[in-house]
């Protein structure tokens, strides 16, 4: 038999590339050029000199890493946390605050430019503040460790978990109730039964929800109710649950508190008391939430003659306050549970020219009465997908006002190329800083007939 040779190809070893970094992009990517290659590489910041190794290409553009930095810029920061480069949440804390806010802007400026063929202009507003202690609500998920369990964050880039016992960007009263959960959680009977834990800092109690796969005895109630009594916080359980009235006895989540009462779990949006769950949804930065609602007010400029609707309304942050002002508002969500509670604080504020409604926003809506109504002002705040349907429904519907807040420039400016095409012009835009230290910003777009 005749045996053919055959040369072993040889692999092709990449090399790292000595790069200035000049720029962030608007993932906070730092952006390098060698020639005519040009490199986005995470934790590069402009005035590093470093090595880069390309990880993914296309054409003479490249996703690197750092291999080495061999001068740092002048501006880089020192780590304050010795959790960064694990933890994923302050991914960009190297930056200088104000420099980071000027690259986000930057970065939706050439965003938005390269979507609608228009440069949208300057930043009308910025607002900005505390970077550190500003979240009052996080979600920490559970780890087990040599048979004991921590709070924790997932690590950066994984699904694997970093140990937290203080973090910086979390309120006081979130930090101070670190301690005793993992104490707590670690002398339940059913402690490997737990999902996660979810504590919000409201204006009122600190609110405390702790999740289970199966039903908690009353062992593990009273360890809860202890550790409530010690934090002085509102603590809730949500476990599975069959109804015994049922015949059927259909298995259903159930939330039930177990110390405290929800009356002290509350937030205030400019000046109205809007009660919430510990799980609730809640603008985490109190602050940059407060001028966020101020700029919408003072773009709609509510009074009893208008009408406004607010889509993706949640606990009613903007339809509330909206109301309060004069406005009559329809506030929408598909949320059923966050509308039931929408509709139970607008009541006991005795607000009653607001009304809440359940509807998918990215299902068939259209012919819904709250849908066919007349409106002088839309306010909308979708999730990172944005609103398709919704902001074509608001084309055809030629609304004379539409202020829509983003947390997700990309799907943003998808959904304005469809405003500019029905005749809609940007009055003005801004940005809110509502997570610092981190690549995500909010903006605010006004839009007008």
């Amino acid at each position: 038999m005749v045996t053919f040779y055959k040369p072993v190809k040889k692999e092709t070893v990449k090399k790292a590339v000595k790069v200035e970094c000049t720029d962030l992009d608007l993932q906070g990517r730092g952006v390098a050029r060698d020639g005519d290659n040009v490199y986005f590489v995470p934790g590069l910041m402009p005035g590093d000199t470093a090595n880069v190794l390309a990880e993914n290409s296309k054409g003479k553009i490249h996703q690197g890493k750092i291999t080495k930095i061999i001068k740092p810029s002048d501006n880089r920061r020192e780590k304050d946390c010795s959790m960064i480069g694990q933890c994923g949440g302050c991914q960009m804390q190297h930056v200088p605050v104000q420099m980071l806010i000027e690259a986000k802007i930057a970065g939706i400026r050439k965003l938005f430019k390269k979507a609608l063929g228009f440069d949208i202009g300057e930043a009308g507003f910025v607002h900005s503040g505390d970077e550190l202690g500003y979240r009052r609500a996080c979600r920490f998920a559970i780890r087990g460790d040599h048979g004991k369990l921590h709070l924790g964050f997932r690590e950066e880039k994984s699904h694997d978990l970093v140990k937290i016992k203080h973090c910086l960007t979390l309120s006081e009263r979130m930090n101070n109730a670190i301690e005793p959960l993992n104490k707590a959680i670690n002398s339940l009977n059913l402690k490997n039964k737990l999902g996660h834990v979810e504590l919000l800092d409201s204006d009122g109690a600190l609110g405390i929800l702790v999740r289970f796969s199966a039903t908690a005895d009353e062992h593990d109630v009273a360890v809860m109710e202890n550790v409530g009594k010690e934090l002085n916080a509102v603590i809730s359980i949500v476990e599975p649950y069959r109804n015994p009235m049922e015949i059927k006895k259909k298995e259903s989540l159930r939330e039930r508190f177990v110390c405290g009462s929800i009356d002290d779990l509350y937030i205030v949006s400019h000046g109205v008391k809007i009660k919430c769950n510990p799980s609730s949804f809640v603008q985490i930065n109190k602050n940059i939430n407060a001028k966020l609602l101020e700029t919408v007010v003072g773009m709609i400029e509510p009074n009893k003659n208008i009408s406004v609707m607010d889509l993706f309304c949640g606990l009613g942050n903007f339809a509330m306050p909206l109301a309060k002002e004069g406005a009559n508002v329809v506030g929408v969500d598909i949320v059923a549970k966050m509308i039931e509670d929408a509709r139970a604080n607008a009541k006991e504020q005795n607000i009653d020219n607001v009304k809440f409604e359940v509807a998918d926003l990215e299902e068939l809506f259209e012919n819904q009465k709250w849908a066919k109504a007349d409106y002088d002002a839309v306010v909308l705040d979708p999730g990172r997908e944005g609103a398709k349907r919704a902001t074509l429904f608001l084309a055809k519907k030629k609304v004379k006002k539409i202020v829509y807040i983003s947390c997700n420039p990309l799907a943003a400016s998808r959904d304005t190329i469809e405003l500019i095409k029905s005749g809609y012009k940007i009055k003005q835009w801004g940005v809110c800083d509502m997570f610092p230290r981190t690549t995500h910003v909010e903006m605010v777009l006004e839009f007008i007939q």
